[in-house]
């Protein structure tokens, strides 16, 4: 069940600049909505118009458990969703992957 009242190390945790954390509660994100959001490029300000959008890809990670630092990881990384979950069944994280979708593999 998430957390309604994140706590202050939540958004720190999740890197969301301090300076904006305010105006994140003040659109209903939460700490992984609002570090989503950001690491995409948006700011509160830009983000009301786009609200609905932002949600449902943090919402995307919610459903499959991957509402933390490590899929923030893997959202950043460039894997969608299904990617993300399919690498991580093979226990594989995402350096391993990004090299191996880049076409470089280590031996070892």
């Amino acid at each position: 069940m998430p957390n309604p009242t994140p706590a202050l190390e939540d958004w720190e945790t999740f890197c969301v600049h301090p300076a904006q954390v305010e105006e994140w509660k003040r659109l209903g994100f939460d700490p992984f909505e609002a570090a989503l959001a950001q690491g995409d490029g948006f700011t509160p300000a830009v983000a009301v118009h786009c609200r609905r959008q932002l949600r449902s890809t943090a919402d995307r990670w919610r459903r499959v458990g991957l509402d933390s630092a490590d899929g923030l990881r893997w959202h950043r990384a460039g894997f969608g969703v299904k990617e993300a979950t399919r690498w991580r069944s093979l226990g594989v994280d995402v350096e391993a992957a990004r090299d191996r979708q880049a076409g470089y593999r280590t031996t070892g």
